[in-house]
């Protein structure tokens, strides 16, 4: 078993009874401890990180070991302890609380951990549970006698019946990042449910599904298969297998740090994990191929899984009538002469060109004009091979930024460059990106005037696909951004031989021949640094995050250009 952190600074390994603990997920380990009980779950709570250890009385003659243990990072020192009366399991997890169920589902009981601290709360949910699922704003959706309530754990009390199309018992039913999954035993396909509507979306993946690997904050899942590992992107709705050193019995789980998500694994007779990015940076870029999914859309991975096993030489043990097979069967329409599909990279490479071709603002306006109007209309899914896609893949935005673009470029589109706070918020469901809270705002993407918010003209000019209008972009190797100021003395060179230097130092820049200000955004939504041949009278302001300037100093320059570091080497 390994469990991570909610920030992804930290790993924890157990193999029987011992659990070792290992920083960033990386080796060496920094503690290892031994458990009373090898019937034991485990989970890192935090912030302030303490991994949380569940143990269980073994059958036999052993110490009665019923109770939950604190242990505190980097050394694992018990900070706390918890005796129960009977056995429990950790059911699910939202926020700083813990779901404890007993084997038998009838005990249910709340557990809040801060730092060194417990506190409990029994509930009496009225029926056994037969799962429990975390969900965010310290909610937990239980599954009970033919019925699913969310209750608010904070509280301890039900919120809402909520109508879910899951599948039958037995089941077993997770969390992903603004998402449900569930899946049954055997089965070969696993249904995720978007929670802002209860919509559903069915995958199927054309072989049994072993195991789900998954974690509260990521919207990805990687879905564990006698043929391989898939990564299903809950948002994209796109299945990419993984190219993992993955051994059937390895040990997997996600470690999350931001946007950036690995899968870790670790086989026996390993000491440390081995690691594969498959979100943020280093990872396999997401095929969004559809302006918007279709309800229940079957998505097959069989070519995907099968191209998989002959890269690796690997075939089945036993040809026999599998689910794969009739997958397969299916989709050749049985006929002979149609040879087998061969392995598709999983990336937007393979439709670039389709998608350059398509009108992508389409589905954009038809949004904008739903949203103008007041109806609750469905954000729609754009192409990463689009202006806004590589705009949002080179700013790298968040779920919640990229979110937030779509529906205000829709509203551009139609004619609404601002629209009221309250509503956006309630089209993205998070109020944080609508009051310049969120990454577009720190960028300086956002204009507020009135209660309005709206895309600042830079940013609808690049989406239009329009040149900028303070820059003049010089260079065309990749660009190595330099975030901050620096000062460079011109020492009687002129701008021509200035623009050569930094142009074959940091790959591409943009020289500034409008207002310091505007230049600078442009700049920073174009991925190079601003040049200022010219010292501005005054430090530009707003400044985008992580935006570079480059300020050409006369003997003469103004205080604050006098006061900055001098240009190092890139």
């Amino acid at each position: 078993m390994i469990v991570t952190s909610p920030d992804g600074q930290w790993a924890a390994v157990k193999r029987g009874r011992e659990v070792t603990l290992l920083a960033g997920g990386a080796g060496p380990a920094t503690a290892r401890i031994e458990l009373p009980s090898e019937a034991a779950d485990l989970v890192i709570v935090g912030p302030p990180s303490v991994l949380v250890a569940v143990t269980r009385s073994e059958g036999g003659s052993g110490e009665r070991c019923d109770r939950l243990t604190l242990y505190q990072p980097p050394y694992l020192d018990a900070a706390a302890r918890l005796d129960f009366d009977t056995a429990m399991r950790i059911a699910g997890q939202t926020g700083p609380r813990l779901v404890l169920v007993s084997l038998d589902g009838k005990a249910v009981m709340i557990v809040r951990i801060a730092g060194r601290a417990l506190s409990t709360h029994a509930l009496d949910t009225g029926s056994p549970v037969e799962f429990a699922v975390g969900l965010e704003r310290n909610q937990v959706l239980f599954g009970l006698l033919r019925k699913l309530e969310a209750w608010d754990a904070v509280s301890g009390r039900p919120l809402l019946r909520m109508q879910l199309p899951l599948p039958p018992p037995p089941r077993t039913v997770g969390p992903a990042h603004g998402h449900l999954w569930a899946t049954r035993p055997g089965g070969d396909d696993i249904l995720v449910c978007r929670l802002s509507d209860g919509r559903p979306f069915r995958h199927a993946i054309g072989v049994a599904i072993d195991d789900v690997i998954h974690h509260p904050a990521s919207s990805l899942l990687v879905l564990v298969t006698a043929r391989g590992l898939v990564r299903l992107h809950c948002l994209a709705h796109s299945l990419t297998v993984i190219d993992a050193p993955w051994q059937p019995g390895t040990m997997l789980a996600q470690l999350v740090a931001g946007d950036d998500i690995s899968l870790l694994g670790l086989a026996d007779g390993d000491d440390e994990p081995w690691r594969v990015p498959i979100g943020g940076t280093g990872a396999p870029g997401i095929a969004i191929e559809s302006p918007e999914a279709p309800s229940e859309p079957v998505v097959s991975a069989a070519d995907k899984l099968r191209a998989m096993r002959e890269r690796t030489g690997v075939e089945p043990a036993a040809r026999s009538d599998s689910a794969a097979d009739r997958a397969d069967r299916a989709e050749r329409g049985d006929r002979p002469d149609r040879a087998p599909a061969r392995m598709p990279s999983i990336t937007t490479a393979p439709r670039a060109a389709e998608s350059r071709g398509r009108a992508w603002r389409d589905p954009l306006a038809t949004f904008g004009a739903e949203l103008v109007r007041g109806a609750d209309a469905e954000l729609p899914v754009v192409a990463a091979d689009t202006e806004l896609g590589r705009l949002a893949q080179r700013l790298s935005l968040p779920s919640g930024g990229r979110r937030a673009l779509i529906a205000l470029y829709s509203l551009y589109l139609v004619g609404e460059p601002g629209v009221a706070i309250a509503r956006l918020a309630h089209a993205l469901g998070d109020w944080t990106e609508a009051l310049g809270q969120g990454e577009l705002g720190a960028l300086a993407m956002l204009r507020r005037r009135g209660g309005k918010v709206g895309l600042r003209r830079s940013v609808t000019d690049l989406l239009d696909g329009l040149a900028p209008r303070a820059i003049r972009v010089i260079g065309d190797a990749a660009a190595v951004p330099r975030p901050g100021a620096a000062r460079l003395a011109r020492d009687g060179r002129s701008d021509a031989a200035i623009e050569s230097e930094l142009a074959t130092q940091l790959g591409r820049i943009a020289v500034i021949e409008g207002g310091a200000a505007l230049a600078l955004l442009e700049a920073r939504l174009h991925g190079t640094t601003a040049v200022a041949l010219a010292p501005p009278p005054a430090r530009p302001l707003p400044w985008p995050r992580d935006a570079g300037l480059i300020v050409v100093a006369e003997p003469a320059a103004p205080a604050w250009v006098a006061a900055l570091p001098a240009l190092t080497a890139a």
